[in-house]
């Protein structure tokens, strides 16, 4: 391995957690490290959030709970993002309104992560978002189940099928042997998977395929 491999290996995604509900802050902080290389550092109101950015900071990525004791407030979450520089801030809540994650990716806010999303899926969508990426959860899509064909998406079984080997984290070349596929088809079916998923690339895709049940 090179020395610019190692680095990339090796580099450490720092996360700021603000939320005041300690059982969801004591499960994400002990099960990200599990998972690959996270720093979690954990805080419990917006205002030692903001200290925290300004002090310690800035975080791959700052986590922001919507529903303290007083609901977050859209300057909040600006100052925030002021703060925290070009690097990601985004809602996590398991309720925020479209209206309010719309608004808050307007300013500055890279999307929102559920805290229904499964821990595995939570990973994959940090370090999406650490990468500079947005994350929206398929539940924002807003085109109807029954415009999608059967399974929401429009998706047929071809494509089900890669985006089960996408789910265990087979490259191209390994898909094309599993599934007896060449190269360029497995390469057009994964743009079209992520096309109609709304998916920014196949990691988003596999984060977007779970939540919505469909491996």
């Amino acid at each position: 391995m090179n020395s610019v491999a190692a680095e990339s290996a090796d580099k450490v995604t720092s996360v700021l957690i603000a939320d005041d509900h300690s059982l969801v802050t004591d499960l994400v902080s002990k099960y990200l490290p599990l998972e690959g290389p996270f720093a979690v550092s954990v805080v419990r109101d917006v205002k030692a959030c903001l200290e925290k950015v300004q002090s310690d900071g800035p975080f791959d990525v700052v986590l922001l709970d919507v529903l303290f004791p007083e609901r977050l407030s859209l300057e909040a979450v600006q100052r925030i993002v002021k703060a925290n520089g070009d690097k990601a801030v985004v809602l996590f809540s398991g309720n925020a309104s479209e209206d309010f994650v719309q608004k808050s990716m307007k300013i500055g806010a890279l999307g929102f992560i559920p805290k229904t999303l499964s821990l595995q899926s939570l990973s994959s969508a940090i370090e999406l978002v650490a990468s500079g990426e947005p994350f929206i959860p398929a539940s924002y899509f807003t085109i109807k189940k029954d415009q999608r064909g059967e399974n929401g998406f429009g998706l047929d079984s071809g494509e089900i099928a890669i985006l089960e080997k996408l789910g265990e984290g087979l490259a191209n070349k390994e898909i094309m042997s599993s599934l007896d596929l060449t190269e360029s088809t497995v390469k057009m079916r994964v743009r079209s998977i992520s096309r109609k998923l709304g998916a920014r690339n196949r990691t988003h895709a596999v984060i977007v395929a779970r939540e919505a049940g469909l491996i």
